[in-house]
């Protein structure tokens, strides 16, 4: 996803949502809103991955990166 492609959507605890890890597009939960502390005051929030063979992983990801997760979409990343 490059910059021009970047929706200002605000981001909201409890929301599903989807992002790049590596190779792989990953589906969380918005665990914490950060508030917009971000570069260029954006939202930052924590997201909790869930893994199959580890425990869930938190990442804190600016806003801009992340995706609405289509319904449903819960498959844990295998390593």
């Amino acid at each position: 996803m490059n910059v021009s492609t970047k929706t200002k959507l605000r981001i909201k605890v409890r929301d599903r949502v989807r992002f790049h890890l590596g190779a792989h597009v990953v589906t969380g939960t918005v665990v914490e809103d950060l508030g917009m502390i971000g570069v260029g005051a954006e939202q930052l929030v924590r997201v909790e991955v869930p893994f199959t063979d580890t425990e869930p992983q938190v990442f804190a990801i600016p806003a801009t990166f992340l995706t609405p997760a289509p319904v449903g979409a819960r498959r844990p990343l295998s390593r």
